[in-house]
């Protein structure tokens, strides 16, 4: 007997147009950051679905938006340079990304994954611009305000959930395109996975340099911004 996969299945009852499913894997951290820099438009839920959306062909469907970020962190820390205490749950960073979260929450065909912020050793980081002129004795120590550090943060179980959702996705035949929007080369073995099992792979740099092993294991670049 003839068997017929899922996407001949597709072209027949749509008299030969063949429908595909894409599913959208955004790492929420680096989509923000060049959001911003490029300010190409509001950074809330709404508007990344339809900047998702433009990445769709004339017959395509969309199967779902999975996004990942984390909830802002839930500590409180002295910042070095003030000594004054900071309680991260009520900065305006802190204010924005649980605004960002709620937004994504509400807008359809969003599946929301949240892993965890981990500050380590309550360090705090210097930034980089200042850290050069202290160096190069263009100022002091003393030319230093509390807003020119920030805690030595970093972000836990975002490439893990990232690659558990992508795996089931293409050995289930779920969706038949995968458009991924980040920086990160953690991804690559569930990339590799997904091209394996016959999904095509886009990746969406937004105009960020890409880096070579990130770039080897997807079938195409492609962005909208």
């Amino acid at each position: 007997m003839l068997k017929i996969s899922g996407i001949d299945q597709r072209a027949l009852l749509f008299g030969g147009i063949i429908m595909q499913k894409v599913a959208f894997v955004i790492d929420g951290w680096f989509m923000r950051k060049r959001i911003y820099q490029l300010k190409t438009f509001l950074y809330n839920g709404e508007n990344i679905r339809k900047y998702c959306l433009k990445h769709l062909l004339k017959d395509d469907q969309l199967y779902r938006i999975f996004y990942y970020d984390t909830n802002p962190l839930s500590k409180k820390g002295h910042n070095p340079v003030s000594k004054k205490q900071v309680d991260f749950e009520k900065t305006s960073v802190a204010v924005q990304q649980i605004a960002l979260l709620e937004s994504l929450r509400s807008t359809p065909n969003v599946a929301l994954r949240l892993g965890s912020f981990v500050w380590q050793n309550n360090a705090w980081v210097l930034n980089q611009d200042r850290l050069k002129s202290l160096i190069s004795k263009k100022i002091s120590i003393d030319d230093l305000d509390e807003n020119d550090v920030k805690p030595a943060i970093t972000q836990k179980g975002v490439d893990m959930k990232m690659g558990l959702d992508i795996t089931p996705i293409a050995i289930k035949k779920l969706a038949d395109k995968l458009v991924v929007i980040t920086g990160d080369s953690d991804v690559v073995p569930a990339l590799k996975l997904a091209r394996r099992e016959g999904m095509q792979v886009l990746l969406d740099p937004l105009k960020a340099v890409t880096r070579p092993d990130l770039r080897e294991h997807v079938d195409y670049l492609q962005t909208h911004v």
